[in-house]
């Protein structure tokens, strides 16, 4: 027993690194669900990558309301941009970028790794990587219920 343990924990991790090997940039491009429920679709602008709220899976309406610019606490949350400027690394990271926390209205600096086809974590940190948060974010059929097809890149 002990003996299939370790062999499937070895080939998981083979697997892994040969999915991260193997990794192109557009392989991250799709809607993630982060750890609040919103969905934001991950797409390539320019030279850079982007991520903005297309949805949530609870399909409730959230508001900006903890943005430091005042006019902008009564606007939806839908469509807005919380990931820019992500700039892809190699191997599966993206690195360089912004991430924007709606819960409470701060951006920080930001980055991401897939670790495999469906999961990416994502950091937004101050300074230096160390001091911040992370969150694991899971993928979702772009045509998942309440994900606003009129949003999609």
């Amino acid at each position: 027993m002990l003996k299939r343990a370790l062999l499937c924990t070895a080939l998981l991790a083979t697997a892994g690194m040969a999915f991260a090997a193997d990794q192109k940039a557009e392989d991250a491009a799709g809607v993630w669900e982060t750890a609040s429920g919103g969905y934001v679709e991950l797409y390539e602008d320019g030279d850079h990558w982007k991520g903005k709220i297309v949805g949530s899976k609870d399909g409730q309406a959230r508001y900006d309301k903890k943005n430091p610019d005042e006019s902008k606490r009564d606007r939806r949350l839908l469509g807005v941009t919380v990931l820019d400027g992500l700039s892809y690394a190699g191997d599966g990271k993206f690195e360089g970028g912004t991430i924007y926390d709606p819960n409470n209205g701060k951006t920080y600096k930001a980055k991401a790794s897939q670790s495999d086809p469906d999961t990416l974590d994502v950091r937004g940190y101050i300074g230096i990587s160390l001091i911040g948060k992370s969150q694991t974010w899971k993928r979702v059929d772009k045509n998942a219920e309440h994900v606003h097809q009129d949003l999609l890149e």
